[in-house]
């Protein structure tokens, strides 16, 4: 008996240290990675990453404008005495009143959407971005700018953000061709403009 304690308690042995030997080189890590992911997030955040930007710009601006302004004078000078008697009752009334308005509205829509570049990473983490696009349709041609800086966490799933979402954003709309020719005014009411 003593002989079958003595095999237990060798085997016994034998199976701990060959589960603390097993065990030991095992570390804990995470099974998730960013790197080698199929769900990663195509976010741009980089120099050069590209990003989709949805413009949708609306703005209108009114300004008006009154002015009323009335003045009444009223002079008297009575007749002169002694030697200025020939100086008769003099009176003089005078009014004067002008009334001005004016006011002006104007409002613009851009819908568009363009494709830009990151240009810089700001310290804070901010994407600095600018891009261009040009389209030409018989012979008219429409080119549109877009610079501004935007927040990685407004960028969406799809690598898209709106273009109410960019700061410092500078949007340029500009259209070359025969129809934009034609809303040029001419050279003579030009130099009449000029004149007057």
């Amino acid at each position: 008996m003593k002989t079958f304690l003595q095999r237990g308690l060798v085997v016994s042995l034998i199976l701990l240290c060959s589960l603390v030997l097993v065990t030991n080189p095992l570390f804990a890590t995470s099974l998730y990675s960013d790197e080698n992911s199929i769900y990663t997030e195509a976010k741009a955040r980089e120099v050069g990453d590209i990003l989709t930007v949805i413009i949708r710009e609306q703005s209108t601006a009114t300004q008006q404008a009154n002015t009323d302004t009335a003045q009444s004078n009223n002079l008297q000078v009575g007749p002169g005495g002694g030697l200025l008697d020939f100086i008769k009752l003099i009176q003089m009334d005078q009014q004067d009143s002008s009334s001005a308005s004016g006011s002006t509205t104007r409002s613009g829509n851009l819908s568009a959407q363009m494709t830009v570049q990151v240009e810089k990473v700001l310290p804070n983490g901010n994407l600095k971005i600018h891009g261009t696009k040009e389209i030409t349709i018989n012979n008219e041609t429409q080119k549109i700018e877009l610079s501004g800086i935007v927040r990685p966490e407004d960028i969406s799933v799809q690598n898209i953000i709106d273009s109410t979402k960019i700061a410092n954003g500078r949007i340029n709309y500009k259209g070359n061709g025969a129809i934009g020719d034609k809303q040029r005014p001419g050279l003579l009411t030009r130099l009449l403009n000029w004149i007057f």
